[in-house]
């Protein structure tokens, strides 16, 4: 049967069709694996890593075009790959607020005692002064009309302009 099978492929359009739903001919497309709940996650996992499209597409073993093409295909991988970089960017927006406002944290210094046994010798509390950049940052990515560096100016003014440049010849030489 099985080579009957064979020779049938691709001869007769009802056969091949019939064979496919048979489950054989071909081999499972390799999205299938990925479109699991495992595979998902482990997308999921590398977009919270902070892994960019390409370095998906490695993992998985295939080219980043076709990653993208299977985003726009599956939205539940897309949305895996989304989520995960959520978390990530949340984590990024966390630390640039927390150095733009400044913080305090506990430094401790290690030292060894008369044993020769590693031990914390002293803690300090320091401050860590507020960074001007990172306010500067949150400010214009948050509030671009407000913050943002260029000015728009409204031209109001309807009609020609007239412009003197004086003597000319004066100024050219």
């Amino acid at each position: 049967m099985q080579l009957e099978e064979k020779k049938l492929i691709g001869t007769n359009k009802f056969y091949d069709k019939q064979l496919k739903k048979m489950g054989k001919v071909g081999r499972k497309p390799l999205y299938t694996e990925w479109l699991t709940e495992e595979g998902l996650e482990q997308i999921k996992k590398w977009a919270e890593n902070g892994l960019i499209g390409k370095q998906i597409a490695q993992n998985i073993g295939v080219n980043h075009t076709t990653l993208y093409d299977w985003m726009n295909k599956f939205p539940e991988l897309a949305e895996a790959i989304r989520n995960g970089r959520k978390v990530m960017d949340e984590q990024v927006e966390c630390s640039l607020l927390k150095r733009a406002m400044g913080y305090q944290y506990e430094e401790e210094t290690w030292g060894k005692n008369h044993d020769g046994e590693m031990v914390i010798v002293k803690r300090v509390v320091k401050l860590q002064a507020p960074d001007v950049t990172a306010q500067i940052f949150w400010l214009k990515n948050r509030n671009p009309e407000r913050w943002r560096d260029r000015v728009e100016v409204k031209n109001e003014h309807e009609g020609t302009i007239t412009v003197e440049m004086g003597e000319i010849e004066k100024w050219s030489k």
